[in-house]
């Protein structure tokens, strides 16, 4: 029995759409349920460094669980980035000129880093409402269980015992 991922009701199937009678509204075939199941938000791996060349456009169709390791991944390259910058400025500062160049191509990495940081962020704080300042194993470890953990109970309602 194919049914609703938001209040679990049967869903009408017809050829070309499913349509839930209590929501009142299309469900696409790649939402429907089964048995009153609840849609799992989980991702089946973890993104990778290289997701972080995504653009934004495609970082939209991460899932939140997705852009929060992503998040952590480019607050980590970031500040990896800002101590490489911070060491030529410390050699200019001793009169070692000839990493200026190398300076501003850390800087203009810097800057990359940073607003890929803000475009993580922000697609974090549009789906959570905030983001975290601080991402730690731990944090996401939690999320991630808490997500586990609220698939488990069906949206099924049992039929009233006859009295």
């Amino acid at each position: 029995m194919k049914t609703c991922p938001y209040c679990g009701t049967k869903v009408a199937l017809s050829p070309l759409s499913s349509y839930c009678s209590f929501c009142e509204m299309q469900i696409s075939r790649g939402d429907l349920q089964d048995y009153g199941k609840r849609k799992n938000f989980l991702p089946a791996s973890q993104p990778s460094l290289s997701d972080l060349n995504k653009s934004t456009a495609q970082l939209m169709n991460f899932s939140t669980v997705e852009l929060l390791f992503l998040l952590k991944f480019a607050r980590k390259e970031r500040a990896d980035i800002y101590q490489q910058r911070y060491v030529f400025i410390q050699a200019m500062k001793e009169g070692a000129n000839e990493f200026s160049g190398a300076e501003q191509y850390a800087f203009l990495e810097y800057e990359r880093a940073t607003r890929k940081c803000f475009v993580l962020e922000n697609l974090v704080r549009e789906r959570m409402g905030y983001y975290p300042s601080k991402l730690t194993d731990s944090y996401i470890q939690t999320l991630a269980a808490r997500m586990e953990e609220s698939v488990k109970k069906d949206m099924v309602i049992q039929q009233p015992k006859p009295i």
